[in-house]
């Protein structure tokens, strides 16, 4: 499989984020997030995590190119080396629950994961930045399971759309503040909705094509559940679900700390998204509160108890659906497993200082 890139220096420009409902930019926050029934819409250069060609039949390619000096007017030695990532895609976001790519020149969509978004720091930096790294691509935050292979899945009349030539997308309307996005393929329009499926590594696909015809679903990925849900004329509803294909912590931050500290553990807290999921003051999210957690006792999904201690709350951050909580849904959360000591400890320093109604 050759990887896909794009040049830099051929490509102006910007990430556009947009609240379903709303315009313009809208947060200074490297990571942004949507919710369950306000999903953030988000048009950018994305990562690439590992699509074969295939998936990738009407995408060009980035070349090497000779470095320039606008100083001085003219190429000097050197190679500016393509970026490896998708161009333009549209990622959206509902929060902890579902995250997906939708890609335009494909037609299709490219993958899904669950515990996060993006990490849109290599591109955006920080507020308080005077420059950019210049990187451009984000980091996926959270586990993926779902991963676009071979052949476009959808068939209309028995032949996969693929068999329509290049597909020409439409664009988007948003129903009830979700997208459904349009492309033509051949004569047929084809809609689809993109819906999450709350506790499981899961989405639900709404699928129509005007004019009407048989629609079917048929996917190279050995992996993938389907369940067809429902189907008609013109019409097919499934389930996609699938297996942890990898976790993803988003940007690595060189943050060089000589002792553990509270500080330091919230801003741990904040630059791994902790905060999506754990609130401090008590409120209830898709995770439990850190206000007051530390030493009270839990009660997990299977009924045992457990008081969270340190081991526990180690155990929490490194594998997170080793104890679910009981009311609590599994999946969400990726494993932080590649933290150094300090940073494990400054975190677990911060979660002892919160006291509830903080």
């Amino acid at each position: 499989m050759s990887p896909r890139f794009f040049a830099v220096a051929l490509i102006l420009v910007a990430a556009l984020p947009v609240r379903a409902g709303t315009a313009g930019m809208i947060t200074y926050d490297t990571l942004p997030y949507g919710t369950l029934d306000a999903p953030l819409i988000l048009r950018t250069f994305l990562p690439d995590p590992g699509l074969d060609d295939t998936v990738m039949a009407h995408h060009g390619r980035g070349a090497r190119t000779s470095e320039y000096s606008p100083e001085i007017g003219k190429d000097i030695p050197g190679e500016v080396v393509p970026l490896q990532g998708v161009p333009a895609a549209i990622a959206v976001n509902h929060g902890p629950v579902l995250s997906y790519v939708f890609d335009t020149t494909e037609g299709r969509l490219l993958y899904a994961w669950q515990g996060g978004f993006l990490d849109m720091y290599p591109y955006w930096g920080e507020k308080e930045m005077g420059t950019r790294l210049f990187d451009y691509v984000p980091r996926l935050v959270g586990t993926l399971f779902y991963k676009a292979a071979g052949k476009h899945p959808l068939e209309i009349g028995g032949r996969s759309v693929s068999e329509a030539g290049a597909p020409r997308f439409v664009g988007y309307d948003l129903v009830d503040r979700q997208p459904t996005f349009i492309v033509r393929h051949g004569r047929h329009t084809v809609r689809t909705r993109i819906r999450p499926v709350p506790g499981q590594h899961a989405l639900r696909l709404e699928i129509s094509a005007e004019p009407a015809a048989a629609l079917a679903y048929r996917t190279e990925y050995s992996g993938l559940g389907v369940k067809t849900e429902s189907k008609g004329d013109g019409t097919l509803v499934l389930m996609l679900s699938g297996p942890s294909l990898g976790a993803f912590e988003g940007y690595s931050r060189q943050v060089t700390i000589k002792e553990a500290s509270i500080a330091a553990g919230e801003l741990f807290y904040r630059n791994y998204a902790c905060a999506v999921c754990h609130s401090t003051d008590g409120s209830m999210s898709h995770g439990p509160t850190w206000a007051g957690l530390f030493g009270r006792e839990r009660i997990l999904a299977d009924g045992s108890k457990i008081a969270a201690d340190d081991a526990y709350l180690l155990e929490s951050i490194k594998d997170p659906n080793a104890k679910i909580v009981q009311g609590f849904a599994p999946n969400f959360m990726p494993p932080y497993t590649k933290l150094g000591e300090l940073e494990y400890q400054s975190l677990l320093l911060f979660i002892k200082s919160i006291r509830p109604g903080r």
